[in-house]
């Protein structure tokens, strides 16, 4: 009498099978998180902007007009003109963000839209067009 062997580890159709389960549940799930980077973006840039807006706000209150440049909300001197007992700067104190795209924020201290301001990133493709995120929309 021959004893059988024990044997230890899987056979070639259970590997695939396994496989296979596991394809179709990546198959499954990977579609819903596909976009979710995109639109992971387009949220930080609206959070950017708000924040933006708000320095721009408060820089307005202290000296009563907006300033020409976004870069003078993140400076540690006054900019040129403007009284030292008026600045309470800087208003962006972890100096002025990019957008999620890498790129400066857009600003016009003189708006084209009604606004007090226009401020808005030019999104994904970095033209003007129908993918920026505004303070406006």
């Amino acid at each position: 009498m021959t004893q059988a062997r024990k044997r230890s580890g899987f056979t070639l159709i259970e590997l695939i099978l396994v496989i296979t389960i596991i394809g179709v549940l990546a198959a499954m799930v990977v579609p819903r998180f596909v976009g979710r980077s995109e639109e992971a973006r387009k949220a930080r840039s609206k959070a950017d902007i708000a924040s933006i807006g708000t320095a721009l706000d408060l820089y307005e209150l202290d000296i009563g007009e907006y300033p020409t440049s976004l870069e003078d909300l993140a400076g540690r001197e006054p900019p040129t003109g403007v009284e030292a007992n008026q600045w309470n700067g800087p208003y962006l104190k972890k100096g002025l963000p990019k957008d999620p795209w890498g790129r400066t924020y857009v600003y016009n201290a003189q708006s084209q839209r009604g606004q007090d301001f226009d401020l808005y990133s030019l999104g994904k493709d970095g033209q003007p067009g129908n993918d920026d995120i505004t303070n406006w929309e």
